[in-house]
């Protein structure tokens, strides 16, 4: 991991346009890494209107960049917050100061006031014919619902995340679509590859024992897909279960015989890789505890619940906010497992192979949720040092793990030398290979990291600040299937 800075490039470009005049009066660039404030504070707007129904600092306009190193694969986005006293509404809905930032897409209009506004154009984003015409007929099913724009956030191996809304408020969403159609190829293709290379290497003295392996196959392969389904529908039964203010919360599941559309919270300051990337490749002890211990919490949640993640990584720690301090959100429970009873282990290799615990890569002995524990303390050094602790390859032979995953690189790394006894310990405590002697998420929350006189009541209170302005979903989100399609 490295966390070179990226050139500054433009993104979009802003036009004011002017109701009364009938035309654009004024525009200004949009930059990669840089802000812009509009008001009519000529000292503390880098925009300044003219129009005294505008506030001195009215709106703030800024950009998140997922991968600095790899900018093309998700285009910049571009968000806005209202900073107001009268108001601004986003293509019609009212942001509301206070109310968090908004994802702008090519197209937007931001109403200042009755006389001026703001139009929005991207540089670079999804087009309509980003979804294919299935998709297109099952969004018009539910579109008088949530409407699924080009905007892309993200992308994976079955699917991708777009930009939605919620059509009666303008609360915009991110939409996860997984194409079920996509991976059920996969899955055919894998299995008459597998049946190719059987009947190539066997004979069959009678046709009888020949449709016996076909029909073998073929029920082989059903099982294999459905398997393959449910990890994606386990997802969102875990998360429509789940309210937690360090847990991404799901407005709705929709599905298909083709498709799921996971409609949940849009967490606005991207991802903690990135995060780590703007505040120049690493944390202070400080910094890095208060992010630790609000996954922490939500570790805790999931755990009392049987729920374990098993792919915790800076990937998927979502940031509301680019400030100090800000909550943050643990989400993609694609990897996510419920264990039921408190002894049952789990064997399946799953999740991040840099952030899975050496006992994932033991197939007879399986795991707990004690992996979780070890994750969290990759994500702690990488805070910390601004590195992996464990750079490994999909190769690498088992039993030669717990050889090459020791701890003597990072004690040996001068960043670590300089970071404080009571963070060195708490990683210590979780990058434990015996299982059964690392610390479990209530010892971790428990650890004087959190909890030492100087800095326990500073960590309660900035947890409260946090999680201020969290709502709980009333009631849990319910999946909708369609049918006919």
């Amino acid at each position: 991991m490295s966390f070179l800075s990226t050139p500054i490039h433009l993104v979009g470009t802003v036009s004011v346009w002017d109701a009364q005049l009938k035309r654009d009066i004024d525009s200004f660039p949009i930059y990669s890494n840089a802000e812009v404030y509009v008001g009519r504070d000529q000292r503390r707007c880098n925009h300044v209107v003219k129009d005294p129904v505008i506030s001195n600092i009215h709106l703030r306009i800024y950009t998140i960049i997922f991968d600095r190193e790899n900018p093309d694969e998700v285009a910049p986005l571009v968000y806005a917050q209202d900073l107001s006293m009268n108001g601004t509404s986003w293509n019609g809905y009212p942001m509301g100061k206070g109310r968090g930032s908004f994802l702008l897409s090519d197209g937007d209009v931001l109403q200042l006031s009755p006389r001026l506004s703001l139009h929005i154009r991207c540089a670079a984003q999804g087009k309509e014919d980003c979804f294919d015409m299935l998709q297109m007929i099952e969004m018009k099913v539910f579109e008088d619902q949530y409407k699924v724009t080009p905007q892309k956030l993200g992308s994976g191996a079955y699917g991708q995340v777009h930009m939605a809304f919620k059509k009666s408020t303008g609360q915009q969403l991110a939409c996860k679509i997984v194409d079920l159609r996509a991976l059920k190829n996969k899955v055919i293709r894998e299995a008459e590859d597998q049946q190719s290379r059987h009947f190539k290497e066997s004979t069959f003295p009678h046709s009888k024992n020949r449709l016996l392996v076909i029909r073998a196959f073929k029920e082989s392969l059903q099982r294999k897909i459905q398997g393959r389904l449910d990890v994606y529908s386990r997802e969102a039964r875990i998360l429509e279960s789940l309210c937690h203010p360090n847990i991404i919360r799901i407005e709705k599941v929709i599905e298909s015989s083709n498709t799921i559309y996971l409609f949940q919270e849009l967490v606005t300051a991207g991802d903690l890789f990135s995060y780590i990337q703007y505040k120049g490749g690493k944390l202070d002890d400080i910094e890095a505890a208060v992010i630790v211990r609000q996954v922490l919490m939500a570790l805790d949640y999931l755990h009392q619940r049987g729920i374990v993640h098993r792919d915790l990584k800076p990937d998927n720690i979502l940031m509301t906010s680019l400030a100090d301090g800000c909550r943050v959100v643990l989400t993609d429970f694609g990897c996510a497992r419920l264990v039921r009873p408190t002894i049952e282990r789990m064997s399946t290799l799953i999740g991040t192979f840099d952030y899975s615990a050496p006992e994932m890569h033991k197939s007879k002995q399986g795991y707990t949720k004690a992996v979780d524990l070890w994750s969290l303390g990759c994500v702690a050094a990488v805070l910390l040092t601004g590195d992996i602790p464990f750079k490994n390859s999909l190769t690498a032979h088992p039993t030669d793990l717990s050889r090459e995953r020791n701890l003597e690189k990072l004690e040996a790394d001068m960043d670590w030398n300089r970071i404080g006894q009571r963070a060195r310990d708490f990683v210590r405590k979780l990058l434990v290979f015996d299982e059964t002697k690392r610390i479990d998420v209530k010892q971790a929350l428990n650890h004087n990291w959190f909890t030492n006189p100087a800095h326990r009541v500073e960590f309660e209170a900035l947890y409260r600040r946090a999680i201020r302005g969290w709502q709980p979903h009333k009631g849990f989100a319910n999946t909708v299937r369609l049918t006919g399609i």
